[in-house]
């Protein structure tokens, strides 16, 4: 089964490096990298052997189920809002388990804002009741900002200007002034071997050089896809997702069969989309991808393949790059951290689950959901440009190589966006 995750880490690699950081009780790590270095690795590692009480939390609820922890606004209790630093008052049951904390851990920081960035300082000192940086909390941040950027609504933006704020990235929040990280950059890409291509994503992924790397990109891939092989075609919005998901199931003459998901508790995901709708429509001949990774590694997160039979509860898939499997439905959960007295440790209480059929229609995915994805044949559809910085990147990314990728269009120069204050910050990290 193919997978771009590298081997267990050691303390030469960089996941081992960073590991040893951690171990050595370095107070601020971040831990940065492009598409596929293995980031995903180390947090596995980080989870799996206890290193004190920690929390592992996402700016959005999606990242926060896939990293299987609880979103940085439900966690601290902090409104999803612009605050002023007298504002922040953490409440008095928050305040009882920051104060076990040792560590937190961020994961996908690119999209973490810098006054929430902040927020989460002072909610830690208030807490903790001294004025050490993060109320002394060892604070280990993950991502890439070259990736997706937080999101900031125009009428926001002057108000961040107007707050002291030089930009809208966590690396620019005030707490982390003057403060020197220790930087563990993963650099080593594990999912592309072409030394071309790989080349090719950092000249987008950076800016520079990107014209020629988008040349060459169009030179190869603006073409129909590959004989034989049915890719996943990325866009850069849900409509347009959408509209390809719904034609795809259109063309298809079986009945089909209606997924209905069920929802307990307290599953509230702030505004992103469930991880799978909750009335999923399926048919024999329907390109799918699995969600989640399969406990017998039959499948991973990502795998795509088509629907061969229908099931009342589950659904039989012959995979693109395996045999014929059944998928049944998984529960997802939504943690909330609380403080288990009479253990003395930090506890993961589950306050909600969907159950749901984890498939989701593949003939097309938006370019933000299929982050963090491996996919072995991506047809890309930039439609009126990517929207966003480091959105062409994300999707150019996926694919694991230059023979599985192709382009319904060319790479324009609007569509390859990057900002230049996180260029800046990056090639300081990285030396």
């Amino acid at each position: 089964m193919p997978s771009d995750l590298p081997a267990a880490p050691d303390a030469t690699d960089a996941a081992g490096r960073a590991l040893a950081a951690i171990d050595s009780r370095a107070p601020l790590l971040m831990v940065l990298g492009g598409a596929g270095t293995g980031k995903t690795t180390f947090l596995h590692a980080l989870r799996k052997t206890p290193r004190g009480r920690q929390v592992f939390l996402a700016p959005t609820g999606v990242a926060a189920l896939q990293a299987g922890g609880q979103t940085i606004h439900s966690f601290f209790g902090i409104p999803p809002r612009l605050l002023n630093p007298d504002e922040v008052k953490p409440r008095v049951q928050v305040r009882r388990l920051l104060k076990k904390l040792d560590r937190v851990v961020i994961d996908e920081v690119s999209m973490v804002r810098a006054d929430l960035m902040d927020a989460i300082d002072i909610s830690l000192r208030i807490a903790r009741d001294t004025s050490e940086p993060f109320g002394g909390v060892q604070m280990v941040l993950v991502g890439d900002f070259l990736q997706l950027p937080p999101v900031v609504p125009m009428a926001e933006q002057e108000m961040l200007g107007r707050m002291g704020y030089e930009g809208p990235f966590a690396f620019n929040a005030k707490a982390l002034a003057d403060r020197e990280p220790v930087g563990v950059p993963f650099t080593h890409v594990h999912r592309q071997t072409d030394r071309a291509f790989i080349a090719m994503l950092d000249a987008i992924r950076r800016g520079r050089g990107a014209r020629e790397a988008a040349e060459a990109l169009n030179e190869a891939c603006v073409r129909p896809h590959r004989d034989g092989a049915l890719p996943v075609l990325l866009t850069p919005t849900n409509a347009r997702a959408d509209a390809y998901n719904a034609r795809g199931l259109a063309t298809l003459s079986d009945a089909g069969r209606e997924f209905s998901g069920l929802l307990k508790g307290e599953f509230g995901l702030e505004g992103d989309r469930l991880p799978v709708a909750e009335r999923l429509v399926l048919k024999r001949g329907a390109r799918v991808m699995a969600l989640r990774n399969d406990p017998a590694r039959r499948w991973v997160n990502g795998s795509v393949g088509t629907v061969v039979g229908l099931g009342e509860t589950s659904a039989m898939v012959k995979l693109d790059a395996g045999p014929v499997v059944e998928i049944e439905s998984f529960t997802w959960e939504r943690i909330r951290y609380g403080w288990d007295e009479p253990g003395g440790r930090i506890e993961a209480q589950v306050v909600g689950t969907y159950t749901q059929l984890p498939l989701a229609p593949a003939w097309a995915l938006t370019m933000h959901k299929a982050q963090g994805l491996t996919l072995e044949d991506v047809r890309i559809d930039f439609g009126d440009g990517a929207f966003a910085p480091g959105q062409a990147y994300v999707a150019l990314s996926r694919a694991r190589s230059l023979e599985g990728l192709s382009l319904v269009r060319p790479i324009r120069g609007q569509d390859v966006r990057v900002d230049r204050r996180v260029v800046g910050f990056m090639e300081r990290f990285e030396g």
